[in-house]
């Protein structure tokens, strides 16, 4: 599949969801570092594109990290239909701390973070950094 960068405007112009939706862009954050660094970040992006991605960043202690595309619909409920893209641990470590110290100054606003804005802008910087290769693909 080929992925291409997202646009992300205060309209939301790139995605597609109904207002009754709840949370159209969820995002989880696991941290484990009870035997090994295990550091993942999942999201759900309802783009007009692609139609739902499930997005998975994962960084494993090592110089290199994965990011997961795979299609939510059920006939794509398959990891033979996930591509996957490997990069460097620098560009997990800048986003994920974004991600992290936007959520903690959300903590006392008025609604709940979903990180949809720096989950698009890390799938972005994966897909044009220099350094980025892709692993698997489907087509």
């Amino acid at each position: 599949m080929d992925y291409k960068p997202i646009a992300f405007d205060k309209e939301y112009s790139a995605f597609e969801y109904e207002p009754e939706d709840w949370d159209p862009f969820a995002t989880t954050l696991f941290l484990d570092d009870y035997n090994w660094m295990h550091y993942k970040l999942t999201a759900d992006l309802p783009t007009k594109a692609y139609g739902k991605l499930r997005l998975k960043f994962e960084y494993c202690g090592s110089e290199t990290c994965h990011m997961e595309i795979s299609k939510v619909q059920p006939i794509f409920n398959d990891d033979r239909y996930t591509t996957v893209f490997e990069f460097s641990a620098e560009l997990f470590k800048k986003h994920i701390i974004k991600f992290m110290e936007r959520h903690i100054s959300s903590w006392d606003e008025e609604y709940a973070f979903s990180g949809e804005k720096e989950v698009v802008a890390f799938y972005n910087a994966v897909l044009t950094d220099s350094g980025t290769k892709l692993i698997r693909d489907w087509t």
